[in-house]
């Protein structure tokens, strides 16, 4: 298998909407057979396959005889296709400007194309080939000492090798780019705890009032946005994989890393540990701007707002995947607690301290 050239971007602008919840649509109905023969008829390969688990595409992990493994990725028909074009030619970019970074490569398909398109059911379904990355996924491991700062590393490396990479699909609006907070006021009232409810209230008015117009003067690029313990692969206290592209928006680069901080609250005194230690790796590679730690307190608190808002929301909309939907909904209520069990400023007093220590 090779690496798929650079085929043109697909021609057609973005929605400037907010694109559908896919939770809307069911997943493609492909059988491993049928996959098998996809597999075999556009990427002319074969070999033992098996379906992966997967909220809204179907996913098969293929090992080819010789031993090798990749990920035959069949994309619902309700996702933009300019979108899924973008999954794939970020992936192409970042293979050229940062070899060494563990994420997927992207395989052509028989034809030399990145993507190919099957039908399935009266729909039209975007098929990529990806390669398979081992390890370990970071929300079924034990953080050991040092992983921290290694996490913070990687998701610098990642930021600057993305740097330079935009595609017509990057401006999309999506509600899980924290500078599209606003969007969620009109979801607040499925938010049942009226105590919780308010302090969300209030964290929009102060983003509204205090944190949206400043967030234009920051630097902003294309960014992953979405770098959880779910879609991090490591080994031991190494991260070895990145992967899950398909909340990639074009945002300020803070937004970005407040999005990883805000699964890393730690549990005890010191809430912002390992935070700390994420940031600390972050700006031995690419140090924070002033303005960017003082914000960024409130733009990990945006993301658990934008959690728990969006999830009260949805679950409301589709009880019956409503475990999966609010299967983060705790840990963001905790995480928001901490931050505003500190004393005002203190948080961004931490961040500053250990960016400092790292710059000595």
């Amino acid at each position: 298998m090779s690496r798929a050239g650079l085929p043109p971007v697909i021609d057609r602008a973005p929605p400037r909407v907010e694109q559908a919840d896919l939770l809307a649509h069911d997943a493609p109905a492909i059988t491993p057979q049928r996959a098998a023969e996809i597999a075999r008829e556009i990427y002319g390969i074969s070999g033992t396959i098996r379906p992966l688990g997967a909220e809204k595409d179907a996913n098969f992990h293929i090992t080819l005889a010789g031993g090798a493994e990749a990920l035959l990725k069949i994309t619902n028909a309700a996702e933009d296709p300019a979108v899924t074009d973008m999954q794939s030619r970020v992936l192409i970019h970042l293979a050229g400007a940062d070899p060494s970074l563990p994420v997927p490569r992207v395989h052509a398909t028989r034809g030399g194309a990145a993507s190919a398109t099957v039908q399935q059911g009266g729909h039209t379904h975007v098929v990529r080939l990806l390669s398979y990355l081992p390890g370990t996924v970071l929300a079924g491991a034990t953080a050991p000492p040092g992983l921290h700062g290694a996490l913070g590393a990687l998701l610098a490396r990642l930021t600057v090798a993305m740097r330079g990479f935009f595609h017509p699909a990057a401006g999309h609006v999506l509600q899980w780019d924290i500078k599209q907070a606003h969007r969620l006021r009109p979801m607040l009232e499925a938010i049942t705890d009226s105590a919780l409810r308010a302090r969300l209230t209030a964290l929009l008015d102060r983003f509204d009032a205090d944190i949206a117009p400043r967030l234009p003067h920051l630097r902003a690029q294309v960014v992953h946005n979405d770098f959880n313990p779910h879609n991090i692969l490591v080994n031991g206290a190494q991260p070895v994989g990145i992967i899950d592209f398909g909340d990639m928006v074009h945002t300020p680069i803070v937004c970005d890393l407040a999005v990883a901080c805000s699964y890393q609250i730690a549990a005890g005194p010191d809430p912002l540990a390992h935070i700390a230690r994420l940031l600390a790796g972050y700006a031995s590679i690419l140090p924070p701007e002033p303005e960017e730690i003082a914000l960024l307190p409130d733009l990990i608190r945006l993301r658990h707002a934008t959690t728990l808002t969006l999830g009260a929301w949805r679950a409301r909309r589709w009880p019956d995947n409503a475990a999966y939907i609010l299967r983060n909904a705790a840990a963001s209520r905790k995480g928001l607690e901490a931050l505003d069990a500190m004393p005002p400023g203190a948080p961004a007093r931490a961040l500053r301290a250990s960016v400092k220590e790292t710059a000595r």
